[in-house]
């Protein structure tokens, strides 16, 4: 089965929706799907992920500036690809995951 992760970009009105796949060769399988038109070449560019990309930060293709594109720096996308894959090679709980709500990120109260 499975694992999806899916994301309402508010601050630019876009959605991502990033699903991975355990395959047999020990890759993951990777689709983003988004309305974000600079989204298309991560997409196009990153259609799998090894375990050495997934836990290496450093060197992970996700980071890899030919493979993000022209998408902003804040876009989310590439650390869904990161849950995603971690919750398809059982990194993440897939049971608990969805419990725990949505992940967000708050303006600080005015000081």
């Amino acid at each position: 089965m499975a694992s999806v992760i899916e994301s309402n970009m508010t601050i630019c009105d876009k959605r991502i929706r990033v699903t991975a796949d355990l395959r047999e060769d020990g890759t993951v399988g990777i689709r983003i799907e988004s309305d974000c038109d600079a989204l298309k070449g991560f997409a196009e560019n990153l259609k799998s992920v090894t375990m050495d990309d997934i836990t290496s930060f450093e060197t992970s293709r996700i980071n890899r500036e030919d493979v993000r594109g022209n998408m902003s720096m804040i876009c989310t996308a590439p650390i869904m690809v990161y849950q995603a894959a971690w919750m398809e090679c059982g990194m993440l709980s897939r049971r608990i995951y969805p419990k725990m709500g949505p992940i967000t990120i708050d303006m600080g109260g005015e000081e």
